[in-house]
This record gives C-alpha cells, sequence and structure tokens, in this order.
C-alpha cells in the first residue's frame, strides 16, 4: 500500500504536464527542479490550500486503510 501524497507531490503531480508541454527538452529530474521553484514561489496560501488537499488524502487513506503502518524498506 502506497503512502498517501504529501502536498508537493500533489503540486507536482498537477503541474508537471504544463512544465513538460513548455520544455519538452526536460529530464524528469530537470522538471522536479523547476517545480520546486514553483513551488516555493507560490504565496503562503495557496501551498495551504495544497496542504489541504495532502490532509484529505491523509484522512482517506486513513479511513481506507486503518491498519496501515509506514515501514520503509532496509537496503
Amino acid at each position: 500500500t502506497p503512502r498517501p501524497p504529501n502536498a508537493f507531490i500533489l503540486y507536482r503531480k498537477a503541474k508537471q504536464p504544463d512544465v513538460v508541454a513548455q520544455n519538452k527538452n526536460l529530464t524528469n529530474a530537470e522538471v522536479s527542479k523547476v517545480i520546486s521553484k514553483m513551488w516555493w514561489k507560490e504565496t503562503e496560501e495557496e501551498r495551504f490550500q495544497w496542504e489541504k488537499r495532502a490532509d484529505r488524502m491523509k484522512l482517506k487513506h486513513m479511513q481506507d486503510y486503518p491498519d496501515y503502518v509506514y515501514q520503509p524498506k532496509k537496503p
């Protein structure tokens, strides 16, 4: 079971298609850097909206998987 996405992951997922469409030659790592800069330029209010979305996703995840415990795999 995957972990619920955080605010930045949701933001990145929403912004990626536009960034890729405008910059077809960027690698995935470069796209992430561009979106990261966009994230930090957003207003506090805008980032708060994404945090609220992430919180809703987290609550839904908790309801769907009540016994879920994050267990990272050891290398």
